[in-house]
């Protein structure tokens, strides 16, 4: 008898759980619906919309920093090297013969690219976290100097020209040059350049001064890419020329050639509008090297051979002499030697439709390539001695300096600057990112669309289901920890299935990454930083962005006609992320798309992501609204004026 009222008991008490969660999940399932507005959800868990907090994200949380070299100076002497070391705020100086640091200076903001005067006695340092441009006394080694600049300064130039000494500033982020008066500091002009200016070389009389912009920009999804080559006359900061990489994107070095009047560019070729399924055939992405010339013609050769290829071009030093070239290729890591004068043999007798097509044609790489010096992992900058002899290779994911000698074209040395962060998740993750041995015939790295983690402003046709179809923009990867499901569809519910075996059928066309890396890879992408975030949270909001902020968060027009729940913007992009993680319908399906229900995607760093929608096709916020918004779908904006668009925009861009 007391055995079946425990089994009865037991029973009653199971029912009352199981009454208790049915009805919890229908009470879940009815709060999901109201505060979306969305009768079709089902159950969706509470996560989606809360218990996240931006300070315990893993990329707002203090990680490892590692001395990574950046930029590179020989003094003119050759007897020192500077090198900035971005993530641990410092400036060392080396000694040329011992390979040893002689003298260090912190230096707050990311100092990230060097530059020295004629005498070697100022060094000029871009600060691309504060914005700034700084000046080292070298005698003394401190700092006396320092002048606002625009946002972002990655690369800098010193040029003597008739006018006086300048230097000239690559602001990445605000999409401008600053030109400046070298003693004392001051800015004389800002130019406007292309998308996301890099790397800044300065012919020998000053006359000339070449920017190289790394992101593309295209038209439409359909159309080919193209990035800009800016060109202006330092003394005065007014542009000369603008010219266009075609189809080439990711140009992260340039340099001046002694007499023969060319600036010479790194790129990286992308086919993006080829389907994926072509990266087993090489014809997505390739590298090459642009070649400006006199007559403001632009030729593209490639890098790379047939079968192999040098992935991620990205420094680039020239000889005094004008008859060699160095390139590092940061994801093959390998520093590839160009004989220029047998390049310019093959200009010299090459016709039109020769040099269209030369970066078409891996074999050509023959005509002029010298050698292939191998590095340690992810070289990035090269700085040559004045006589020429001696190549310094930062080898940034290593902590070192390679010393090369270029009349052997063999490595002589290091220098060391730290431990290398092998026992750091997230730095062994960055090696991960960046190394294209995991891809066909290392044709490619994570970072050949995703540099610094961030977007390429490209879109690809991904899928195998005809030419054209699916479009879909490539994605920052920045302040992606806790966004998933990952890609456009959201059919990938985690970073490790999304980087695993879908990554490596879909896109590597080889064997999958090993677990150990996948693991490492993962932990680093979920410690990338949104774009300036720390800075632009501590900032107070202008007047017009408060108005934008209220227009965001409005659940009703200035006339007082209420906002449905699931056109509001906030109900979809729900803050701390502003997103809700869940995939919506919001009227911008194409042609050619076989579905209308896309993820919802975080508003982090928006300002930096363009283009946008799910496949790329609006190239600014503001045609978000103005173009691809018609019938109210994707937020109400029918009843906004163009200054409270404006004022919406300008919000945005604080997330």
């Amino acid at each position: 008898m007391k055995r079946s009222r425990v089994v009865i008991s037991g029973l009653l008490g199971v029912l009352a759980l199981g009454g208790t969660a049915a009805g919890l999940r229908l009470w879940s399932i009815a709060h999901v619906r109201r505060s979306t507005g969305r009768q079709e959800l089902g159950f969706v868990t509470c996560h989606h919309c809360h218990f996240v907090r931006l300070e315990q994200l893993p990329w707002a949380k203090a990680r490892p920093h590692h001395r990574s070299p950046a930029g590179l100076a020989v003094s003119p002497d050759g007897k020192k090297l500077y090198i900035a070391l971005d993530d641990v705020n410092e400036v060392v100086e080396a000694d040329g013969a011992t390979l040893q640091v002689t003298r260090n200076l912190k230096l707050d903001g990311g100092p990230f690219g060097l530059a020295l005067d004629a005498r070697g006695e100022r060094l000029y340092v871009t600060c691309r976290d504060t914005d700034r441009v700084a000046a080292i006394d070298t005698r003394e080694f401190k700092a006396v100097d320092s002048i606002a600049v625009g946002a972002g300064p990655v690369a800098i130039a010193f040029c003597a020209t008739k006018a006086g000494d300048r230097l000239v500033a690559a602001n990445s982020v605000s999409d401008n040059i600053s030109v400046l008066e070298a003693s004392p500091l001051k800015e004389i002009a800002r130019p406007q350049a292309g998308r996301e200016p890099c790397s800044v070389a300065v012919t020998a009389d000053g006359s000339v001064a070449f920017v190289a912009n790394r992101l593309a920009v295209a038209e439409n999804p359909l159309t080919a890419p193209e990035s800009e080559l800016t060109v202006l006359d330092p003394a005065s900061g007014r542009i000369l020329t603008r010219s266009s990489f075609a189809s080439a994107h990711l140009a992260e070095g340039i340099a001046a050639v002694p007499g023969r009047a060319w600036a010479l560019a790194p790129v990286v070729k992308v086919r993006n509008l080829v389907p994926i399924t072509q990266v087993a055939n090489g014809w997505v992405m390739s590298s090459g090297l642009a070649l400006s010339d006199s007559q403001g013609r632009i030729t593209q050769v490639p890098l790379d051979e047939a079968h192999d290829y040098f992935a991620d071009p990205s420094g680039i030093a020239v000889d005094s002499a004008g008859r060699r070239a160095y390139i590092a290729s940061g994801g093959g890591d390998a520093i590839s030697v160009l004989d220029l004068d047998r390049l310019a043999h093959w200009l010299a007798k090459a016709d039109e439709t020769a040099r269209r097509e030369a970066i078409e044609d891996l074999s050509l790489s023959a005509e002029y390539m010298l050698a292939r010096i191998p590095t340690g992992r992810n070289p990035r900058q090269l700085a040559l001695s004045p006589d020429g002899q001696i190549l310094f290779v930062s080898e940034r994911l290593q902590d070192s300096v390679l010393v090369v000698d270029t009349t052997r074209l063999k490595p002589v040395g290091r220098i060391p600057l730290g431990d290398g962060g092998g026992s750091d998740p997230i730095r062994r993750g960055e090696r991960v990112f960046t190394k294209a041995a995991y891809t066909f015939e290392r044709q490619f790295s994570c970072r050949s669309c995703h540099p610094d983690g961030h977007v390429d402003g490209l879109s690809y046709d991904f899928d195998g289901d005809g030419l054209g179809d699916n479009l879909l923009d490539n994605r920052s990867l920045q302040g992606v920890a806790a966004t998933e499901p990952f890609k456009w569809t959201g059919k990938n519910p985690s970073l490790e299935i999304q980087c695993g075996p879908r990554f490596a059928r879909v896109l590597m066309r080889t064997d999958p990454i090993p677990p150990e890396d996948l693991n490492d890879l993962t932990a680093f992408l979920k410690a990338l930083p949104s774009p300036r975030w720390e800075r632009q949270r501590h900032q107070p909001l202008t007047p017009a962005q408060e108005r934008g902020r209220q227009i965001f968060f409005a659940t009703e027009t200035p006339a007082g006609t209420p906002i449905p729940r699931a056109r509001q913007c906030h109900t979809c992009h729900r803050p701390p992320l502003f997103t809700n993680r869940l995939l919506s319908s919001v009227g911008t399906k194409g042609p050619r798309d076989s579905a209308d229900l896309f993820d919802t995607p975080h508003l982090l760093g928006i300002a930096h992501s363009a283009p946008y929608l799910h496949d790329g096709r609006a190239r600014t916020l503001e045609e978000l609204w103005t173009t691809y918004q018609t019938n109210d779908l994707h937020g109400v904006s029918s009843h906004m004026t163009k200054r409270q668009l404006n004022d919406l925009v300008e919000y945005l861009k604080t997330l």
